[in-house]
């Protein structure tokens, strides 16, 4: 996971600016089961503690979260691969 990795085209995009991590991981992992395995699921969030938040979802469902797209101009931006 890398801040400079390109990525490809989002499946799905969820804006979750505004929520904090105590709901924005249960929001995410709703989303996620609408997928389909391998599918994308970008993550659009100003929440400070979504960089970390997000990370251990990750780890702990297996989902995998494999770039962070953060340049400034607006909120970081989180992509997943469905497991």
């Amino acid at each position: 996971m890398t801040d400079a990795s390109p990525v490809p085209g989002a499946d799905l995009r969820l804006d979750a600016v505004g929520q904090d991590c105590a709901t924005l991981t249960p929001i995410v992992a709703a989303r996620m089961r609408q997928m389909r395995p391998g599918e994308i699921l970008e993550v659009i969030s100003d929440d400070p503690t979504a960089r970390t938040g997000l990370a251990a979802w990750s780890r702990l469902t297996g989902n995998a979260l494999f770039a962070i797209q953060d340049d400034g101009s607006g909120p970081p931006r989180y992509y997943f691969r469905r497991k």
